[in-house]
C-alpha cells in the first residue's frame, strides 16, 4: 500500500524548524478563475499565485520570535515523509508571528517553489 505524507518537516535557512502537525504549502503558480457572461463562460482569466507555506511552533524557552522573524529572501524547505521535498527560494516572513496559548503562528511566502 503507498504511504500518504503524514507528517513534514521544516527548515528555514538549513535550520529545522519543530513545526507542529498541520503545516500547510501553496505551490504557488497560476490562479485560473472563470469570466462569464449571460452566454455562458467565455473563458478564464490568469492571475499568479504566490507560493506560501503556514505553520505553527510550540514557544519554549529556546524560541526566538525576532529569528523566525527575521528571515527575507531565505530559502525554506518543505520535506515530506514520503520523500518530497519542496523549496521556497527568496522565502520571507510576511506576518509577525503570533502567540497565542504557547503557540506561535507563522507564514512565509517566497518567488518560486521548487519541487524536487
Amino acid at each position: 500500500m503507498p504511504t500518504v505524507t503524514g507528517r513534514v518537516f521544516i527548515s528555514v535557512n538549513g535550520q529545522r524548524i519543530r513545526s507542529r502537525e498541520g503545516a500547510t504549502l501553496e505551490t504557488g503558480g497560476i490562479n485560473r478563475t472563470a469570466a462569464t457572461s449571460d452566454a455562458g463562460v467565455d473563458g478564464f482569466t490568469e492571475a499568479v499565485a504566490v507560493p506560501q507555506v503556514d505553520c505553527e511552533v510550540n514557544h519554549t524557552a529556546n524560541t526566538s520570535l525576532d529569528a523566525l522573524h527575521s528571515v527575507v529572501d531565505g530559502v525554506l524547505t518543505f520535506e515530506t515523509d514520503t520523500g518530497r521535498i519542496y523549496t521556497l527560494n527568496g522565502a520571507t516572513s510576511t506576518t509577525p508571528p503570533k502567540l497565542s496559548k504557547g503557540v506561535v503562528t507563522l507564514q512565509y511566502q517566497g518567488k518560486e517553489c521548487i519541487e524536487g
